[in-house]
This record gives structure tokens, C-alpha cells and sequence, in this order.
């Protein structure tokens, strides 16, 4: 078994954002995706530059926020995505209107960064895959710039194996860590570990509900300090992806 240990919501506040890095550089997280529309997005690449840290995914994010592109199909008339389902169910949005907002936005990391952080895979903030034009149009961009996509059990994709979900939001300790462990940990395969970490400030409250983000913080330490992972390799998904293409 290999692990990749992704978060999600790079850049969705500075507090998460802070969490974030401080994970990646004690070890219990391996991995992260970043929506690059948000208001503190700016202030996560510079700490992700500062600290050396290149294991960034694009967190497509089509539901919360303005467009990076002006585009009248994909917002409500307050100009900000169609919320959630509203956006997956949305008729007028095509193949063309997903694609070059997700481009644009993993150009915005680019421009950031001065082109030091790399996009090295691909997932959504809520369950884009659900609507068939944006599923395409990352499928595509996946294979024009050749990176990995989350698995969402889309046949002839190149993602990890796993993608396991049973830790973040509702099954928030150490059990359900060891539970996944136990399943994987003498098959060959790569699991991808969805969580939702960070620090919570009065800011962050204000613009999630999900507030047990400290929570998984202080879980993923401490099954690193106990030894959950030991017996398996921890990598990210640049890592996953070198491997796997020398194996084809």
C-alpha cells in the first residue's frame, strides 16, 4: 500500500491554508488542491512558495465564488457560481465554459507563483464529475498536461487506485484511520486519503460550515506520532504519478 494523503480547500482562507502547510511540513500531509478563485488563494501560494512546497493539485471549484473568466452561464445575478447542485444541474453550461474557467484557474496559480508551482492533479470542490461537460472537459485537460485526476470511479483514467472518503466530516478519529490501514496495507495498491484540514478563525467560520478541520489536523499528527502509517509509504501525487508511468 501506498498513500497519498491529499487535502482539500488550499486557499479557501488563510487559516486553512496555514493548517495546510504546517501538515505538509510535519509529514501527515502528503499532498493538497487549491481553489484558485478565493479571496486568500494569493496568500496560500506565497506560503506554499516560502516553504518550499510544490505538491499542488487544482481544487476545480465551479460552485463557490466569482469566475476567474467573465461568464454569464455559470453565475447567479449576484456574479458569483451557481451554488452546489445548482451549478451541476446548470443547462447552460457547456463543455467550452468548463473548460477554459478550469484552465484559467490553474493559469491564476501559475501567475502567482511566477510559474514555481506546477498543477499535478486534478479534483473538484463538491461533486463536479456529476455533470457530464465539466467531467469531459477535465478528463481533457488531464490529458493535454498530462496529470492525474482524483478517482471518481470514471473508467480509463489515470488516478490512484483508491479513493478513500471514510475518514473526513463524519468519522473524524483514529479508528477509521486504522480501519483503512488495515484494509490496504498488504494489497499493491495507492489510496488516496480525502480530508478537509486546517486552523478555524472567526473568518473561516464566516465562510464554511465545516469546522472540524483542527480536528483532522490534530487525528492525521497524531496517528503519525502513534505509527498508524509506518508500515506503508507516504507520497503525493507527483510521486504516484513518476511511479506509475515508469510501470506502463
Amino acid at each position: 500500500m501506498k498513500l497519498i494523503i491529499n487535502a482539500d480547500d488550499f486557499g479557501l482562507s488563510e487559516s486553512i491554508s496555514d493548517g495546510i502547510v504546517n501538515g505538509i511540513k510535519e509529514g501527515y500531509i502528503t499532498s493538497t488542491t487549491i481553489m484558485a478563485n478565493m479571496p486568500c488563494t494569493e496568500y496560500a501560494v506565497k506560503q506554499a512558495v516560502e516553504n518550499n512546497i510544490n505538491c499542488i493539485g487544482l481544487h476545480v471549484n465551479l460552485t463557490v465564488g466569482k469566475p476567474i473568466i467573465s461568464n454569464n452561464n455559470l453565475i447567479d445575478k449576484n456574479g458569483t457560481f451557481y451554488y452546489n447542485t445548482k451549478q451541476i444541474k446548470n443547462s447552460k453550461l457547456t463543455y467550452e465554459d468548463a473548460f477554459y474557467e478550469i484552465m484559467a484557474q490553474i493559469e491564476k496559480i501559475n501567475d502567482y507563483s511566477n510559474g514555481i508551482i506546477k498543477i499535478d492533479h486534478i479534483d473538484t470542490h463538491h461533486h463536479l464529475f456529476d455533470n457530464k461537460n465539466i467531467k469531459q472537459a477535465i478528463i481533457d485537460i488531464s490529458d493535454n498536461l498530462k496529470i492525474p485526476i482524483r478517482n471518481e470511479n470514471i473508467s480509463n483514467i489515470k488516478s490512484p487506485d483508491v479513493l478513500y472518503k471514510g475518514f473526513t466530516i463524519n468519522n473524524v478519529n483514529i479508528e477509521s484511520l486504522k480501519e483503512m490501514v488495515s484494509i490496504y496495507k498488504d494489497k499493491n495498491v495507492v489510496v488516496e486519503l480525502m480530508t478537509h484540514p486546517g486552523f478555524i478563525d472567526e473568518y473561516t467560520k464566516s465562510i464554511t460550515s465545516y469546522l472540524n478541520r483542527e480536528l483532522e489536523l490534530n487525528v492525521l499528527k497524531e496517528a503519525m506520532e502513534i505509527g498508524i502509517f509506518n508500515e506503508i509509504e507516504l507520497i503525493n501525487f507527483r510521486q504516484f504519478w513518476s511511479q506509475r508511468r515508469k510501470n506502463v
